[in-house]
């Protein structure tokens, strides 16, 4: 995993000396986007974009549960020529799943279950532009962000297991961008492909895992509205 990790840092690098080499624009790129999904009677699994796979067995519960989640990504970049950006980005995320009166594997009577989750992550990203100029463009987004994630699960108000998990992410994701003006852009980005690799802890206990998936990230948590200020 190592050896991955710097091939594609190594290729990021090269990329942008290259292309430093070849034209520069002098533009610098602020920005950020942000994701909000509230739902009612969801399936509780992680509110975030990894599931652990720590915790019970779950049924329906009789009255309502609700699922919420937030992120906000902001980001600085370098416009090295209009084709190609490159930057560094943060990446917020809180998620939230509540319930009352469920039955879990372990408990012998319905409780009033919520999961709270908490991740924050640091990443480089590098943007390959489609039709730079134009009022609409298309673009590919390649990124490696390294995250760190906390989850806090409680029955009825009592909290009864801490997780904490660290991973790195691979990834290649797709977006639109609308000029308002040379200075000012909307957004809209998604998920696409992505490695993870990391590893899982419960607090505690000496229980913990290495986990990994690689598979498309294209959901509703992976789009992301956002605008753009070009100084």
């Amino acid at each position: 995993m190592k050896n991955l990790l710097l091939v594609v840092i190594s290729l990021l690098f090269f990329q942008f000396i290259h292309a430093q080499e070849s034209e520069i624009s002098n533009k610098i790129i602020l920005g950020g986007s942000v994701n909000f999904i509230t739902q009612k009677n969801s399936y509780p699994l992680s509110t975030l974009s990894i599931n652990s796979g720590v915790g019970g067995i779950f049924s329906n519960s009789i009255n309502d549960s609700k699922n919420t989640s937030f992120a906000i990504s902001p980001y600085i970049g370098k416009e090295i020529k209009p084709s190609l950006h490159v930057g560094l980005q943060l990446d917020l995320r809180y998620g939230n799943y509540s319930t009352e009166n469920v039955f879990i594997f372990g408990e012998a009577e319905p409780i009033d279950f919520e999961r709270i989750s908490n991740r924050i992550g640091i990443g480089l990203f590098t943007r390959h532009m489609f039709s730079p100029g134009k009022n609409f463009s298309f673009f590919i987004q390649p990124n490696v962000e390294y995250n760190l994630l906390n989850e806090d699960q409680s029955h009825n108000d009592e909290l009864v297991q801490k997780e904490k998990a660290h991973y790195l992410e691979l990834g290649v994701g797709l977006g639109f961008l609308y000029n308002i003006s040379d200075k000012t852009r909307v957004m809209l980005r998604s998920g696409g492909i992505n490695y993870i690799n990391g590893n899982w802890k419960l607090e505690g206990t000496d229980i913990s895992k290495n986990f990994s998936s690689l598979g498309t990230s294209i959901n509703l948590s992976s789009f992301f509205i956002g605008f753009e200020l070009r100084i």
